[in-house]
C-alpha cells in the first residue's frame, strides 16, 4: 500500500467492506488477513475491525494471532467489561494467556487513555448533553407544528452554538469523534438534532451546508466513521424532504427505486451497502460471532426496502 493510500480513510473502510464480503463467501482466512493489512498499515485503527479480526483468528483456531490482536485492541479502547460480554471470546479466557492479558490490562488501558484529548473529550460530551436536554423541551409540546416552533423558536439557538463550537473543533483540531475522544456519539447528535429541527429550517439552513465539506474531510482523515457520517446526512435530507425520502439508509425506509442510488452513496463515503449490513446480521445468529454494526437504524436491525 502507497503511503497516499494510507491516508485515505475512504480507502481503509472499503477494504474493510472487502473484507467483510469474504465473510460471508466463508473465506476467513483471507478476511483476517485483510484486517491484519490494515492493521498493520494504518496509523488508526477503528476498534470495531480489531474486534472483528480478533474473533476471525479465535474462529481459525490461530490463539496466538487473536490474542496479539485482542492486545492492541486493548490499547485502542476495548474494555474488559465489554470483551466479557463476547461470548463467542469466553473460550479465550481458558487459555493460558488470558490470566498474562489481565496482568497487563490496566497499563494497556492506560495507552488508550494518554491517547485522547481529554479536554475535548469532557467540553464535546458537555455540549451534546446540554443539548440533548434542551431538545427534550420539544416531547412536552403536543402535535408536530408545536414541536416544530418549539424547535425553531427555541433549541435552533441553542443548539447553533454549539455547532459553531464544533465546526472551531474541526477546523482547529479535527472532528471529536473515536480518533481524538474515544468513540461516543456526541458530536453526531449535535449535528443530528440540528438537521432535524424541523422541515421548515432544513429548507433555509446555510449551517450544515457549510460543514459538509469539513465532514468529508473528516471521513477522508479516519476522524469521522461513515456511519456517523450517513446518520447526520439522512437526518437532513429526511426531514428536509418531509420524511418523503432517504438518502443512505440509515433512518426511514429506503424504497425500492431508490436502494441502487442509496447503495451508490454509500459507497462513496465506505459504507457497506444494505444487503450485506443485512446478510452479516443473519450471519451473526449462525457463527455466534459479533460483528459489531453501526446502531443505525438499531442494534442488529435490518435496513428494510419499501416493494
Amino acid at each position: 500500500m502507497s503511503s497516499a493510500q494510507s491516508d485515505d480513510y475512504l480507502h481503509y473502510h472499503r477494504e474493510t467492506i472487502r473484507a467483510e464480503k469474504m465473510i460471508i463467501n466463508g473465506s476467513y482466512q483471507q478476511a483476517l488477513e485483510t484486517y491484519q493489512a490494515l492493521i498493520e498499515q494504518f496509523p488508526f485503527v477503528f476498534l470495531r475491525d480489531q474486534k472483528i479480526a480478533t474473533q476471525l483468528a479465535w474462529k481459525l483456531g490461530k490463539e496466538h494471532a487473536a490474542f496479539d490482536i485482542l492486545q492492541q485492541a486493548i490499547t485502542n479502547g476495548w474494555k474488559k467489561k465489554s470483551i466479557k460480554r463476547n461470548s463467542f471470546l469466553k473460550p479465550m479466557r481458558q487459555h493460558p494467556r488470558w490470566e498474562l492479558l489481565m496482568v497487563h490490562y490496566d497499563s494497556m488501558t492506560s495507552i488508550y487513555e494518554n491517547r485522547l484529548d481529554h479536554q475535548l473529550r469532557a467540553e464535546v460530551r458537555s455540549m451534546s448533553l446540554r443539548d440533548q436536554r434542551k431538545a427534550m423541551g420539544a416531547l412536552l409540546k403536543f402535535g408536530s407544528k408545536a414541536q416544530d416552533k418549539y424547535g425553531e423558536e427555541k433549541f435552533a439557538r441553542h443548539n447553533e452554538k454549539h455547532l459553531l463550537r464544533l465546526i472551531e473543533i474541526i477546523q482547529q483540531q479535527g472532528y471529536p469523534g473515536e480518533k481524538l475522544i474515544g468513540y461516543d456519539p456526541w458530536a453526531q447528535g449535535i449535528f443530528s438534532r440540528h438537521n432535524s429541527i424541523s422541515q421548515a429550517y432544513c429548507k433555509k439552513d446555510t449551517l450544515y451546508a457549510y460543514t459538509k465539506p469539513l465532514l468529508k474531510q473528516a471521513l477522508i482523515k479516519g476522524e469521522m466513521n461513515p456511519a456517523d457520517h450517513a446518520y447526520i446526512q439522512d437526518w437532513f435530507i429526511s426531514v428536509k424532504s418531509g420524511w418523503s425520502t432517504s438518502f443512505y439508509g440509515s433512518i426511514g425506509q429506503l424504497k425500492k427505486e431508490e436502494l441502487t442510488e442509496a447503495n451508490s452513496r454509500r459507497q462513496e463515503i465506505g459504507l457497506r451497502p444494505v444487503h450485506l449490513r443485512n446478510q452479516l446480521i443473519d450471519l451473526q445468529e449462525n457463527l455466534g460471532m459479533n460483528f459489531y454494526l453501526p446502531m443505525f437504524p438499531g442494534k442488529n436491525v435490518k435496513i428494510n426496502v419499501a416493494l
